[in-house]
């Protein structure tokens, strides 16, 4: 047991001891207290501090909340230099005040000329994938961490346009694959692969027939070693293997279905024009559709109104309404959608949003939960009684959900 002597050096067992030589049960006991960030300057603090990453990461399995990034980039005129914001924001876990804000880069910044108009396409593992097209036909593709400051830049693509982008893992491990979808033509599909990691220096190009009537790639899940595409209509899905390049068309039937096998089928609610999220949970894959009521015209609050929650049924290849019901429906799991979707299971810091669906709509956050038999719906009245955790994003930045890379 570790006690404070007159000089305020640890004394442990009799033992005096250096504040820069703590024992690592101490160690362990202060870090877990921490945040993220703290975490990283708690180690840079003195040597002696820093507990080797893998005693760290086996002692902190718990399940971390996404943080979200907030950012802009602006083109000075006459000069070479960008106007940069770009700043991190944790949940708010405690007293109920704004979360804690770490500025990643601000004011006036040299190099920063490709980040200007670029748009956010997805994250995981603190880096974010950005797009930017510079030329008509010409697009631009770089990975960055808010977290480090890298920057992992990709070979241009050439093409008119491109529907969704998105990536396997950090780019600094060796199994990370970039995956863009192009729209379809002709009953074709074009993808293309890149390995950061890998010998090529230009993208590989994959042409794969795609299932009937299908339009557009509307959201793109990463699970297993494949990509999943989900077609905007319940039944139109394919997979992509990145070991073997193998696309398979995933017959899914005409409908949904509630658990009791009704066949949900109402063509005012499920439009191919409303947002949908594919995303991994567990081994799974859950569909997020935004529902829209006939009635409403407005595309703005479309996404603001309620939510349907799905779970592929992959014996029947049918989408099965994934019924809430209070404190139940996501078994104290959490989920968070937009650009890349994020499953977050129960335990740890999930306690406080447990049940919830979480999005951000036009920079405002929005939560969803289910009462027993009806869809993810956004209730005030629930709302004003459960902890807020993030707030709305800044004014004139843009925002994105990012997960903390693994290991802190």
């Amino acid at each position: 047991m570790a006690t404070l002597n007159g000089q305020g050096s640890p004394n442990y067992n009799g033992e005096i001891r250096p504040w820069s030589d703590l024992p690592a049960d101490i160690l362990v006991q202060i870090i877990k207290r921490l945040s993220i960030c703290d975490r990283i300057r708690f180690r840079t603090v003195c040597k002696g501090w820093r507990l080797p990453v893998g005693l760290i990461q086996g002692l902190f399995p718990i399940p971390k909340l996404p943080w979200t990034m907030e950012y802009t980039w602006m083109k000075v005129p006459d000069s070479n230099r960008t106007l940069t914001v770009c700043k991190l924001r944790e949940p708010d876990l405690h007293n109920g005040s704004r979360p804690r804000s770490y500025v990643v880069e601000t004011g006036m910044v040299e190099g920063r000329s490709n980040f200007v108009d670029a748009e956010a396409c997805a994250s995981r593992d603190g880096w974010v994938l950005f797009s930017k097209e510079e030329t008509k036909g010409s697009w631009l593709f770089f990975l960055f961490s808010p977290f480090t400051k890298q920057v992992v830049s990709l070979p241009r693509l050439e093409s008119i346009r491109f529907e969704v982008a998105t990536f396997s893992s950090a780019p600094t491990s060796a199994d990370c694959v970039i995956f863009v979808a192009h729209p379809p033509e002709s009953g074709k599909i074009c993808i293309r692969i890149y390995r950061p990691s890998g010998n090529d220096k230009t993208w590989n190009i994959y042409v794969f027939d795609v299932p009937q009537y299908s339009h557009s790639v509307q959201s793109v899940a990463y699970m297993a070693g494949c990509f999943y595409c989900h077609f905007g209509y319940f039944w139109r899905m394919t997979s992509f293997n990145t070991a073997n390049q193998e696309w398979l068309i995933i017959a899914i039937t005409d409908h949904p279905s509630y658990d009791n096998d009704i066949i949900i089928d109402d063509s005012d609610v499920f439009r191919y024009t409303n947002p949908n999220y594919l995303l991994e949970c567990e081994g799974e894959l859950l569909l997020a559709y935004a529902a829209k009521d006939a009635e409403s015209d407005d595309p703005v609050q479309l996404d603001d109104e309620w939510f349907f929650l799905f779970s592929l049924d992959w014996k029947t290849k049918v989408w099965r309404w994934k019924n809430g019901g209070w404190r139940n429906g996501l078994g104290g799991g959490a989920i968070f959608i937009g650009k890349t979707s994020f499953w977050i299971p129960k335990g740890g810091e999930t306690e406080i949003v447990a049940d919830r669906v979480h999005h951000y709509s036009h920079g405002i956050p929005k939560f969803f939960y289910s009462p027993r038999g009806c869809p993810w719906q956004c209730f005030q009245d629930y709302r004003k009684k459960c902890k807020i955790c993030y707030h709305p994003c800044s004014e004139g930045l843009k925002t994105i959900w990012i997960a903390p890379p693994q290991g802190f």
